[in-house]
């Protein structure tokens, strides 16, 4: 089928090729200088001395705010840890260790109960869910990690 055979049909008529697929006015020129608008150099450098300029605004308003509300320099200091006397110092939580909540004999009835738990009529899905914390325990032991571990006993040394 060639090119105007195909224009012919119903579908292509339809189309009006005056519009673009995007919707887009295609008269319509970039914003930005350059290819792709990724701007062009020239521009480049009234775009750095603008940002510096409104960056050294922003500072001078912030640091010049008297009215309670914390100012740049607060907001620093506290990011790095250090608190001005008007803001508390948040208590940390303690850390401590939780222990195992499943004793030894719920981990034996969990085993024999997903052990079994496939071997019967009715297979109640929601029971071997609850079973899977008491036999995912990991490590199942206790493990000792030892520190000053001597590397060379471990490896073959290479001659």
């Amino acid at each position: 089928m060639t090119r105007t055979e195909r224009s012919a049909f119903p579908r292509a008529l339809v189309r009006d090729r005056s519009e673009s697929k995007s919707g887009l006015d295609k008269s319509l020129r970039k914003g930005g200088g350059g290819h792709h608008n990724w701007g062009s150099l020239a521009d480049e450098g009234y775009l750095e001395a603008a940002a510096m300029e409104d960056e050294e605004k922003d500072l001078a308003e912030a640091q010049g705010k008297k009215d309670g509300t914390p100012n740049i320099s607060d907001i620093i200091d506290f990011s790095r840890g250090s608190f001005p006397d008007s803001v508390e110092k948040p208590e940390k939580p303690v850390m401590e260790r939780r222990s195992n909540s499943v004793t030894e004999e719920e981990r034996q009835s969990a085993r024999k109960f997903r052990k079994n738990a496939l071997k019967g009529q009715d297979i109640d899905l929601s029971a071997i869910a609850r079973t899977s914390s008491a036999v995912s325990a990991s490590p199942p032991g206790r493990v000792t990690i030892t520190s000053g571990a001597d590397s060379d006993r471990l490896s073959p040394k290479s001659v």
